[in-house]
């Protein structure tokens, strides 16, 4: 049967529905949503609209007994009664699944970035969008996991939570220089990780220090990149990597092994002109392990995944930004990270054509559940 693990992690979800009236399968229901939103659905109303086309192949193909489409408010309600807690982990489940067969020969990484669902404010009853904190496995290009918070600062407390949550180990986690904090640091290494974030202003001293240990130290290991392939744009960066043994004060000593510095020239041409003008930029990434040059500069680029391949298309291609789900909006967020990874796993590249062909051909819907 055509996506067999997901429809086995979705039938793990505790039904909150009483026994009596149940007229569809609760994990059918969870299933035909991920479905629909692969064929571009955005709504609960689209996704009741997907299920009264293809009804009928949908009953075939994986046994269900839908005499007719549920209601638009039958979906609203079920996934307003969902304990978000018992989707996340089957969300997880299918994850873990997906990415077992990942073997790559740089160290795994997990970029750990927030996102806030935009539409999902309600001014009526005075409330704030949604706020949700995302593990990205970079290598993969597949969302591990999400925790929901009250806004961006609260990613300070949740990113070691999370780091204990995914049970990984040996896994080299990126973050934004929000999280340049002691606690971050050691809750990686308590879990038998590492982590690699950037020091920018919010951490003056220690920026002043590191870039110090840059200045008079010399190098272990350096590597060089050149990336012609954008259009009118063109980036040389050059990543050094130096020891930080007995150079640091001691709260940050135990934490940090190492520090990369990565110089990016970029030329950037004016299209009016013709001209190149050229901008300069040096930052500083400390790591908890010792790596060498190319594996730090492949990860610090890897981090920027989470942006390109997850929110953006998040955002532009499944329409999450302009969603006005306002209730819950985590739950529908979770439907579109399924179907994402979905198609990650699939290997597609173009997800606004993949929408497409699954929305005119019911057969290429079905052929991603075979990954």
């Amino acid at each position: 049967m055509p996506f067999a693990f997901l429809l086995a992690a979705l039938a793990e979800v505790p039904d909150p529905r009483r026994a009596q009236g149940q007229r569809y399968s609760m994990s059918h229901l969870l299933l035909f949503s991920v479905l629909a939103v692969l064929t571009g659905a955005t709504s609960y109303k689209k996704i009741s609209a997907f299920i009264a086309l293809q009804r009928e192949r949908l009953n075939t193909v994986f046994g269900a007994c839908f005499r007719r489409a549920p209601a638009v408010n039958t979906l609203r309600h079920l996934f307003l009664a969902l304990g978000r807690d018992d989707l996340e982990a089957a969300f997880r489940c299918h994850a873990r699944d997906l990415s077992a067969g990942d073997t790559a020969s740089m160290p795994r990484t997990v970029a750990l970035d927030g996102k806030t669902l935009r539409g999902s404010f309600d001014h009526l009853t005075d409330r704030k969008a949604v706020h949700v904190l995302s593990a990205f496995a970079s290598d993969a290009a597949l969302i591990l996991a999400h925790q929901e918070l009250g806004g961006a600062p609260d990613e300070i407390a949740a990113v070691p939570r999370l780091m204990a949550e995914l049970g990984v180990t040996g896994v080299l986690f990126t973050a934004d220089a929000l999280h340049c904090q002691k606690d971050a640091f050691a809750q990686a290494a308590a879990t038998g990780n590492a982590l690699l974030v950037r020091v920018k202003d919010n951490q003056p001293t220690l920026h002043a220090t590191l870039a110090g240990v840059c200045a008079a130290g010399c190098p272990f290991d350096s590597h060089e990149t050149v990336d012609r392939r954008r259009h009118g744009r063109q980036e040389h960066r050059h990543v050094e990597v130096f020891d930080t043994a007995g150079l640091l004060d001691a709260p940050w000593q135990a934490l940090v092994s190492c520090v990369a510095r990565v110089s990016r020239l970029t030329y950037i041409k004016d299209t009016r002109t013709g001209l190149w003008a050229t901008r300069e930029e040096v930052g500083y990434y400390p790591c908890q392990v010792r790596h060498g040059a190319k594996v730090l500069g492949g990860a610090i680029r890897a981090h920027w995944g989470i942006e390109n391949c997850a929110h953006y298309v998040r955002d532009v291609t499944l329409g999450e930004d302009a969603s006005r789900i306002r209730t819950k909006p985590g739950m529908m967020a979770r439907m579109r990270s399924i179907a994402l990874n979905v198609l990650r796993a699939n290997g597609v590249q173009n997800i606004s054509l993949a929408l497409y062909a699954n929305a005119v051909s019911f057969d290429q819907l079905l052929a991603l559940g075979a990954q």
